[in-house]
């Protein structure tokens, strides 16, 4: 892993001008999260929370692959917002890279078949999107939760506003947890549970993926749901 000299950083500069300049048509692979292509991806994303529904665009643009200090391959993507992701295969799977800390979150696990299951930590999505805690807090608190996934189908169809997708990988997460004394003593929160479904296509990658969160009491209650729209 690379050190803080992390190659990623030499991007930030860039980061508008990289995403909008990426063109090119997906690539007929059966590569459920193409990596080093010339691809980008916009989504259509819409919360809902405590009776209001939000809609925004996600837009994700693959960059060029890049050898660390460590001579391992990393594989950066730009969100439109500017922040930058990073990602590294290798046998065990495909990883999410934080570069700052060098701690790695897994994506997909190797050889992709139906009833494959391992467990990821998650983000806790209704503290971000209310604003209820400071930065600090909400950090302590957002990878408090365990999620144990499982690959459940290896040829699920789904429809999207991007077309009809075929052959997809689903994945389905779910993971609860008693949410603790800050909870409790800020939103009256006691416990939390979180189901999230998740579809790939080959050669294109994510398409949709829908979440719900789940408390007791059920104010905070939410749905996330992600959904493809252009991919070029």
């Amino acid at each position: 892993m690379p050190s803080r000299r992390f190659p990623g950083r030499l991007l930030l500069a860039p980061a508008i001008t990289a995403l909008l300049t990426v063109k090119g048509c997906a690539p007929q692979s059966t590569d459920y999260f193409p990596l080093g292509t010339e691809q980008t991806w916009q989504y259509r994303i819409t919360r809902t929370i405590k009776g209001e529904t939000h809609y925004q665009k996600l837009i994700v643009a693959n960059l060029p692959a890049l050898t660390g200090n460590d001579g391992a391959v990393y594989f950066p993507r730009r969100r439109l917002d500017g922040r930058a992701e990073w990602y590294q295969r290798d046998q065990k799977g495909l990883f999410r890279v934080d570069p700052a800390t060098n701690e790695r979150s897994q994506i997909l696990p190797a050889g992709l078949k139906a009833g494959i299951r391992w467990q990821e930590p998650a983000r806790i999505r209704f503290l971000e999107m209310g604003g209820t805690f400071s930065a600090t807090f909400t950090e302590r608190v957002q990878n408090s939760i365990t999620l144990d996934y499982v690959i459940e189908d290896m040829d699920a169809t789904v429809e999207m506003a991007a077309g009809t997708f075929k052959h997809c990988m689903r994945i389905r997460g779910s993971g609860s947890m008693f949410a603790g004394s800050l909870l409790e003593s800020f939103l009256r929160i006691r416990f939390i549970k979180i189901e999230q479904t998740d579809w790939y296509a080959p050669g294109v990658g994510l398409v949709k993926r829908v979440r719900n969160e789940y408390t007791t009491p059920a104010e905070f209650s939410n749905e996330y749901i992600e959904e493809l729209e252009t991919v070029r």
